[in-house]
């Protein structure tokens, strides 16, 4: 079994939690009460106390890493590909929780198209390096059965261009209204779970 990289954790947790050094920085500035959530209307719909709108989202994104770099470690997936995924989660933290800082500085920024603008990004960069097995070691398909026989090469290919297009289409979004935005990461979000069975069966190799 893989020894946890305790570096690597102890970096990217301290990153998680650099956002509260800014939250603090600005705390005379700030209200008392912080939004922490939003609708699509860019209009915030929940608040906690000041203390706890600095230190909750880079406290949970650091728990987060830790535990989902522990797992990875363990299970001694592919390095270049575990440190991609143990990347977004600090960058996460650090966009987010600044996006909040911000709103509370000046209620005229819109957190939303900065949520959009984040989530497109993400995957398509994760759309662009998921055919790269070296990135990987090799896939964890768990598709009920019928990742058996499966053309891999094809089914990766295909499935990649959907998250980049997919990415592409909600990071445009966020030049528009945040709801065309929202309906777009639902439909993504609903389609990425259906369309690996649907290629599974499309692409399995004939006896």
């Amino acid at each position: 079994m893989k020894k946890v990289d305790r570096k690597m954790l102890l970096f990217g947790f301290l990153l998680c939690l650099l956002p509260i050094l800014v939250g603090f920085y600005y705390y005379d500035l700030l209200p008392d009460k912080i939004a922490t959530h939003f609708n699509v209307h860019n209009q915030p719909d929940d608040f906690v106390s000041k203390t706890w709108g600095i230190i909750g989202i880079p406290l949970g994104m650091g728990v987060l890493f830790v535990i989902l770099s522990a797992i990875l470690d363990i299970k001694e997936e592919a390095k270049k590909g575990v440190t991609m995924i143990k990347v977004t989660i600090p960058i996460l933290s650090i966009v987010v929780q600044g996006g909040v800082i911000y709103y509370a500085l000046d209620n005229n920024f819109d957190i939303g198209k900065l949520t959009l603008f984040t989530i497109g990004i993400i995957l398509m960069v994760l759309g662009n390096y998921l055919p790269k097995k070296e990135y990987w070691g090799k896939y964890n398909f768990n598709l009920c059965g019928l990742e058996e026989g499966l053309n891999e090469q094809k089914f990766i290919r295909i499935y990649s261009r959907f998250i980049v297009i997919g990415g592409g289409l909600i990071f445009v979004s966020a030049f528009l209204d945040n709801r065309i935005g929202l309906t777009l990461v639902i439909v993504f979000a609903i389609l990425s779970g259906i369309l690996p069975f649907y290629l599974a069966k499309k692409y399995r190799i004939k006896d």
